[in-house]
């Protein structure tokens, strides 16, 4: 299926999944944390689900508000992404 910018479905979803990820890192890298606190949280969601999101803000000091945002945007990208791969 092609999408309205010539673009098909797999190509669409794994663009918004990068740049969920992208989000998620800029959250963590604007608070002080590095790259790899982010990353660790990223793999948190794709692996874990949303269950210790507040636990992980009060430990490494994130807003949680925001981090819940982004976190959602990256469990619906990650599942759209999912789905166009027949996974």
């Amino acid at each position: 299926m092609k999408m309205r910018n010539g673009k098909g479905q797999v190509e669409y979803a794994k663009e918004r999944l990068v740049k969920a990820v992208n989000q998620v890192l800029g959250i963590v890298r604007r608070n002080g944390r590095s790259r790899k606190v982010g990353l660790a949280l990223v793999l948190m969601i794709l692996v874990g689900g949303r269950a210790s999101v507040r636990n992980a803000a009060e430990t490494f000091g994130l807003d949680y508000a925001n981090l819940l945002e982004a976190l959602g945007e990256l469990e619906d990208a990650w599942r759209d992404w999912r789905s166009c791969l027949g996974w």
